[in-house]
């Protein structure tokens, strides 16, 4: 018989929200107080997720942000930065350290995103991994970005899955919107979204990436819920999420190396 995985679905939440969810969901996989889970989630208005070893000045236009009320959520996840809004499926499939999620990075890419290649067989289009951008293509454009991480005994692959896509806000917010993508011109040459394809049923492609994965990974899943440790440590680890200093943690850190070598003897 397989794993039996829990599987959670919030549809909307508050982007702030969902990185103190998964970083709380991924502590108590990690320590053995919760299951391996696959959670799903979308923004409820948009936001910039901002990779862990990033600085914002190089990426994102702050006052383009502030003047129209984007978030920018610092994720404990590597990578580049991503432009998110209601129109996608968010995903994080959160296993234990030494099980099902294989510890080398392009492994665990594979095995995770092979389920998002699995949905996208069942929705119709077909699609790859590319190795090289940790993303999924489908008809040459890419459909899917990705992280990954590891944190306290858990491992994290994080993405995205294209139901539409806001391509004029995206090319307005991010200074160099073509950054993760083929060499391209502009983002739309290098993205596709499923309405594209004319897909537009939300809960198909949600039955369809829950299926994927649980394909890729061998595994069940059940229906579960958040428990109340997990809600109390998210609740703890908002103030962090919505504070200036974690937001802008590299740039502070850079500044900082930047006046430290001005003091040294020349």
């Amino acid at each position: 018989m397989n794993e039996k995985w829990r599987y959670i679905d919030l549809d909307k939440i508050d982007g702030f929200n969902s990185a103190a969810l998964f970083e709380s969901i991924a502590k108590h996989v990690g320590s053995g107080l919760s299951p391996d889970t696959i959670f799903f989630w979308r923004v409820r208005s948009p936001v910039i997720y901002l990779g862990y070893h990033q600085c914002v000045a190089d990426e994102i236009n702050t006052d383009y942000c502030i003047e129209n009320n984007i978030g920018i959520v610092r994720r404990i996840l590597g990578g580049g930065c991503g432009f998110c809004d209601e129109d996608q499926i968010l995903f994080s499939v959160i296993g234990k350290e030494g099980g099902i999620i294989p510890p080398d990075i392009q492994a665990a890419y594979e095995k995770v995103l092979g389920g998002v290649v699995n949905a996208l067989i069942t929705l119709g289009p077909g699609g790859e991994i590319e190795p090289g951008r940790n993303a999924v293509y489908s008809k040459g454009r890419k459909i899917s970005g990705n992280a990954q991480g590891r944190l306290d005994g858990a491992v994290l692959v994080n993405g995205s899955l294209l139901m539409d896509f806001d391509f004029g806000l995206m090319d307005r917010i991010l200074k160099n919107p073509t950054k993760n993508l083929y060499p391209v011109a502009t983002a739309r040459e290098g993205m596709i979204t499923l309405k594209d394809m004319g897909i537009r049923d939300i809960n198909f492609v949600k039955k369809a990436l829950k299926g994927g994965f649980e394909t890729s990974l061998g595994i069940g899943t059940y229906t579960g819920i958040l428990t109340e440790n997990e809600i109390k440590t998210a609740n703890q680890l908002l103030e962090k999420y919505r504070s200036h200093d974690w937001t802008y943690r590299m740039d502070i850190k850079r500044s900082q190396r930047k006046s430290s070598s001005l003091l040294l003897p020349q």
